[in-house]
């Protein structure tokens, strides 16, 4: 067997070698940095009603954490196209104004990290509308004064027939039927938020804000619908029903009805990598097939 041993001489130069080895290994990796993703992407909450207040929210993942740096505000013309940034709206949150009556709105989300940096555009709002003024209280009436007693008039002689019966043909009133088709009030809204997933898009709020005395029907067409139809006796409510994944070319109907008054019309085309295509229509009352909502 042969052995060997470390000089005198000889160890101090193996321990600096050893030393210098040491420091040249490669350290382990901790963890590993990762680009910013979306955990909920842009969305926009609050009510499009002018003078309302909208809120940019978006959460999101990544080491180091990505910070937003930047909000970006658009008005959209009502089909959801067209869109146009608003100068200054670069906040994370946006009054609305007269300027937006008719328009959806949106908004633009960037986050970064020292890895990369993400922006996506929000699913556009509702279309801009005005608040409903409050009721005029009812005045209390004033007493009307007592008349003072007329002079009894001279008898004149009666022009008709003692045999006759006299009787006054009631009158039909005239009814204007644009003023008999009343909007429900207040109009009813629906809303649809969620995110984009690859084929389609994960609805995460579908609901109806509307007077408690409305009907609510949701019918859903295509092969990816997860139910048919879902009614509700009053508002408002939340379609639950539809609140999940929906693959590209699945269509949703938004019916909101209330006797002798003009109800509200909604569809969502669902599309991949886009906002729901949305279309809003009236109904008109005693008719099924939705119509252009009256100008006045």
């Amino acid at each position: 067997m042969h052995s060997f041993a470390i000089g005198r001489h000889t160890c101090p130069a193996f321990l600096v070698s050893l030393a210098a080895a040491l420091l040249l290994w490669p350290t382990v990796a901790l963890g590993a940095d990762t680009p910013p993703a979306w955990v909920i992407p842009p969305t926009v909450q609050g009510d499009a009603v002018v003078g309302s207040t909208l809120t940019a929210f978006a959460t999101f993942t990544g080491s180091p954490q990505p910070k937003i740096k930047s909000y970006q505000w658009r008005r959209c013309k009502a089909t959801g196209a067209s869109c146009a940034q608003i100068d200054g709206a670069t906040a994370d949150k946006y009054v609305v104004t007269s300027a937006d009556l008719g328009f959806r709105l949106g908004v633009k989300i960037t986050v970064k990290n020292p890895v990369d940096s993400i922006s996506d555009w929000s699913v556009t709002s509702e279309i801009v509308v005005v608040a409903s003024p409050p009721p005029t209280p009812t005045p209390n009436p004033t007493p009307a004064p007592s008349p003072a007693p007329s002079p009894k008039p001279d008898p004149t002689p009666d022009p008709t027939p003692a045999s006759a019966t006299s009787f006054t043909e009631p009158v039909a009133p005239i009814v204007d039927i644009k003023a008999r088709a009343t909007l429900l009030r207040p109009f009813p809204i629906v809303r649809i938020r969620g995110y984009f997933k690859r084929g389609g898009v994960r609805v995460t709020l579908l609901s109806v804000n509307a007077p408690s005395s409305a009907h609510v029907a949701a019918r859903c067409v295509g092969s990816g619908c997860p139910v048919r139809s879902v009614r509700v006796a009053s508002a408002p409510a939340r379609l639950r029903a539809f609140e999940r994944f929906l693959p590209a070319g699945t269509v949703l109907q938004v019916r909101v009805t209330s006797a002798g008054r003009i109800g509200k019309y909604a569809s969502f085309v669902i599309r991949a990598h886009s906002a729901p295509l949305r279309h809003d229509l009236c109904l008109m009352p005693g008719k099924s097939k939705p119509a252009a909502c009256p100008t006045r």
